[in-house]
């Protein structure tokens, strides 16, 4: 957890989205480590009450008390410090509109962090969907299609990377 924060550096006063979220454990958990203003979360599958659930379930675990606002599938997403996307880039249909979407969604200087298993050397599936898994370089040349700049990457695992790319 402190290995992300590290990377993506946000502050307390940054609003904060993530996309294709499930039930916002990794956001949840985060954000109650490093609080930041405002989390939008965005999945329509998931409903308020799954949210309400995670943030219970780890401030009841580790006794620290929740400090940010939270939203759930807003009309859309406007003045955005950062958005994320955890092992869901794989996932989308139409990457180029979604690209759009958070390229708008960004204030100027925003962040946008994926954290995806990759391919290395085959094109390999994802084990729960069966999916295509990108090459890092693909991830990055759609990004700098959309005019968002890659900062960095940074390791994760032996099968998944975090990519930073500012608007």
């Amino acid at each position: 957890m402190k290995e992300f924060y590290d990377f993506g550096q946000w502050q307390k006063e940054d609003r904060i989205a993530s996309i294709g979220c499930g039930y916002g454990w990794w956001e949840v958990s985060l954000c109650l480590h490093y609080p930041a203003q405002h989390l939008t979360l965005v999945d329509p599958l998931v409903e308020q009450e799954d949210i309400q659930d995670s943030i219970d379930y780890f401030t009841e675990k580790t006794g620290l008390v929740w400090q940010t606002e939270v939203a759930l599938n807003p009309e859309s997403l406007q003045k955005l410090d950062q958005i994320w996307v955890f092992n869901a880039w794989h996932e989308f249909e139409d990457r180029t509109a979604m690209l759009a979407k958070i390229k708008s969604a960004l204030n100027e200087n925003g962040i946008v962090i994926i954290e995806e298993e990759i391919s290395k050397t085959e094109r390999l599936q994802h084990d729960g969907c069966g999916k295509d898994l990108f090459f890092e370089q693909e991830i990055i040349d759609e990004f700098e299609q959309a005019e968002l700049q890659h900062v960095s990457t940074q390791v994760k695992d032996e099968v998944a990377i975090y990519l930073k790319f500012r608007k």
